[in-house]
């Protein structure tokens, strides 16, 4: 197996809001070696079609999407259709609305009932459901159970997956190596970014997103563990970029691909000791 580094094109956001920019996204990415992205934040105006016209142009695979949560409680059969027209298998939900997570564990818990027809239905169509996580998951209930340990264990281990993203998963406190393996099976797609120091103008030193490459998250572990857990989409993501966008994906690009190369010269070494 090998990995596919993908551009979340959450970080272009400013850029996907009419055709002519989302197009010059695609053209740029396609330009700089990317094989596939992910699909976020593109403006609703946008047609269905014309994203499988760029898809078919620019040969960029589309692995999941962040979703609304309304079109996929109220317009699921037009999403299901739009997936399918791009060949993505994956209805991702990026955040959930604040009337779940303002309720700590037991808007979770509504949340996880709520999806289920949805999640039922997207698997009769032979897809699956990818959830997104930041810290919100990371609360505890009164009895100590983890809110995302209950997303993990109370739903359908073959149609509700998962879509970690390194950055919060540090910035929760959860232990990186430990949560891949808990959804070993669920998880095609892994955010990575990186986690940045920066000293304000008050002398305060400050964790923030920064490019791949250029912050203190340890990969080499991380892309060992995903390749056991069957990960496949490595995106890159960056939520604020300090100079252009273009130039943090490209270099974080670069990045990526020297890590991956290293891992796969390190898989084979092993493999040919067995």
């Amino acid at each position: 197996m090998h990995f596919i580094p993908t551009a979340q094109i959450f970080t272009l956001r400013k850029y996907t809001q009419t055709p002519e920019d989302l197009a010059m996204c695609f053209r740029r990415l396609a330009e700089m070696g990317f094989p596939a992205v992910q699909l976020s934040m593109i403006s609703p105006k946008i047609p269905a079609d014309f994203i499988t016209s760029l898809r078919q142009e620019y040969g960029l695979d589309i692995c999941v999407t962040h979703t609304p949560l309304n079109r996929i409680f109220n317009d699921l059969p037009a999403v299901i259709q739009e997936h399918k027209a791009w060949n993505c298998p994956l209805v991702g939900l990026g955040n959930p609305p604040e009337r779940y997570t303002d309720l700590g564990y037991d808007g979770y818990a509504r949340l996880v009932e709520d999806l289920r027809p949805a999640v039922a239905q997207l698997k009769e169509n032979g897809m699956k459901f990818a959830y997104h996580s930041h810290c919100h998951e990371f609360q505890r209930s009164p009895s100590g159970r983890l809110v995302y340990d209950m997303l993990i264990e109370d739903t359908d281990p073959e149609a509700f997956t998962f879509i970690q993203d390194t950055f919060w998963m540090r910035y929760g406190g959860l232990n990186h190596l430990k949560y891949i393996e808990k959804v070993k099976g669920r998880m095609d797609v892994l955010h990575v970014k990186d986690f940045t120091l920066a000293t304000d103008l008050l002398g305060n030193v400050v964790g923030g997103t920064g490019t791949l490459g250029e912050g203190n998250i340890d990969y080499a572990p991380i892309l060992r563990t995903c390749r056991q857990a069957g990960v496949r989409y490595l995106a890159i993501e960056q939520d604020y970029c300090s100079r252009d966008p273009f130039d943090c994906m490209s270099d974080a690009l670069t990045w990526l691909n020297r890590l991956i190369e290293e891992n796969e010269r390190e898989t084979a070494v092993q493999e040919a000791q067995l």
